[in-house]
């Protein structure tokens, strides 16, 4: 018996003469319903899934068996996934996530709006123009800002205090209230000019 990943999505199982009559299966019985050819071919495939790393999810991904008959010399069986999108591993999962997110959102708190009104008025002079958002709460500003990975968005930190904290968000959504959004820099340092 040999197992070769002939792709991420497709697998081939060979068996010689031998490997079938020690199964007792013959080629053509694969294909059958019968609890025991079932069985035997479910041996087959974990064996395989051990030593290659295939896997299929019987819920989310459909397979297809062909079996090839080789006539004195055994058979071939392909085993093919027919929704390689949804049997991405949760590892490539992440990294498509992370890999595609060039851009990562900073938190800012100030004390009040003159000292975010100075660091808006620096990032405007320094060319800023990503993304943003302004929110309010009990008299504390918070700046929501694109990190467009320049190192001129240190200049903030004179400003206001990084929060490091990838939960924050959720309780400004509930907890204080946005006052400018997408172009919030620009927006603000023209208002209080």
């Amino acid at each position: 018996m040999e197992f070769k990943l002939i792709s991420e999505n497709k697998l081939k199982i060979v068996l010689t003469n031998e490997d079938m009559a020690s199964l007792d299966i013959t080629c053509e019985e694969i294909y059958n319903e019968d609890i025991n050819t079932k069985r035997v071919f479910l041996d087959i495939y974990d064996k395989a899934k051990r030593l290659t790393g295939f896997t299929a999810n019987a819920v989310s991904e459909k397979i297809v068996v062909e079996v090839q008959d080789r006539k004195s010399e055994g058979c071939y069986i392909y085993v093919t996934k027919l929704n390689p999108q949804k049997s991405d591993t949760y590892e490539k999962r992440y990294k498509k996530f992370y890999t595609s997110t060039k851009k990562r959102r900073l938190l800012y708190i100030f004390e009040n709006s003159e000292t975010l009104f100075e660091a808006c008025k620096q990032l405007i002079l320094i060319g800023y123009n990503g993304k943003s958002d302004i929110f309010v709460n009990k008299e504390k500003y918070f700046l929501y800002i694109e990190d467009n990975r320049e190192q001129s968005l240190d200049l903030i930190s004179e400003y206001g205090f990084l929060i490091n904290n990838p939960f924050f968000g959720f309780y400004l959504d509930e907890h204080a209230k946005k006052i400018l959004s997408a172009d919030a820099v620009q927006a603000f340092s023209e208002i209080f000019k």
